[in-house]
């Protein structure tokens, strides 16, 4: 055997000196094949994101980038907390959330990191707009992951990022399967695809609930920018295509993820698919049991 039978690919031989750099372009998220022809399908891994193992981290980074001042303030109910407060970390940013009741599962992350937190029980959007408002007298910034264009772009480069995957194998999508959170990611991956090849977008929204996606409401910001497609599913659905892919591919995909997935699965059109993968299954151990 010669040393370079188990040395691994020169492109992957570069060390890092800041953990922002492992976000910046210098390390993609894979992009797995996971069906051939007639549905061929890839998926994005954004789990491989190194902050809070989520796709949150590419528009996390570039809001907070962006914000002046040492201070935040920001509404979340899962994974965009975790980042803010571990990327604030590293900026030298302190960093306070309100969540609703169903994002207690991350309050031991944002413990860990350091940030202040508080749950709000009742009237999430009134009561969190209060908050925000008299935070915001005292001189915190909100980066405001719901309303700032900056989320919208940073979505633009993950979809170049897929693009240039694809593109080394002579492919470009058809469709594109996205969860709708802020509807930052799922948007802008739809308008460059749209744009770009002609591709259609899937939205992929609970039809009850299901951590980390929220139903389409005509005040989101960037929804309407792109014509899209929007399907429901259920916690159940969603469960099942954890099982499905976990099964299949041996992958623990999180519940959002699996609703992309499911959708994907159920679907009978032919041609080339994008699954964005948003985050794993390791937050959300108060699910295990109904898996």
């Amino acid at each position: 055997m010669r040393l370079g039978d188990i040395m691994p690919s020169p492109r992957l031989n570069r060390v890092f000196n800041d953990p922002l750099d492992l976000l910046v372009g210098g390390w993609p998220t894979p992009l797995l094949k996971i069906a051939d022809r007639p549905r061929e399908a890839y998926a994005k891994l954004e789990w491989y994101n190194p902050f809070s193992a989520s796709v949150k981290d590419r528009t996390v980074y570039y809001l907070l980038k962006s914000a002046r001042g040492d201070r935040l303030v920001e509404v979340s109910s899962g994974n965009v907390a975790v980042a803010m407060a571990a990327v604030g970390n590293v900026l030298g940013k302190k960093v306070k959330i309100y969540l609703p009741s169903a994002g207690r599962y991350v309050t031991p992350f944002l413990d860990f990191l350091g940030a202040e937190w508080q749950v709000l029980d009742v009237s999430m959007t009134v009561e969190a707009l209060e908050h925000l408002e008299k935070d915001i007298r005292e001189g915190a910034v909100h980066p405001n992951q719901f309303g700032n264009d900056i989320n919208f772009v940073a979505h633009l480069r993950t979809a170049a990022e897929i693009d240039w995957q694809l593109s080394s194998i002579g492919k470009k999508p058809d469709y594109v399967v996205a969860g709708v959170g802020t509807s930052g990611h799922a948007s802008a991956l739809g308008f460059y695809f749209g744009v770009r090849y002609g591709a259609k977008l899937i939205a992929v929204q609970p039809r009850d609930w299901i951590p980390g996606i929220r139903r389409v409401e005509s005040g989101m910001k960037w929804i309407g920018l792109v014509p899209a497609e929007i399907v429901d599913v259920s916690l159940a659905e969603a469960l099942q295509g954890v099982r499905d892919f976990a099964k299949k591919y041996g992958l623990l995909i999180g519940p959002s993820s699996g609703a992309v997935y499911a959708v994907y699965a159920r679907s009978g059109r032919d041609g080339v698919y994008v699954l964005v993968f948003p985050d794993n299954l390791f937050k959300y151990s108060s699910l295990l049991q109904q898996l």
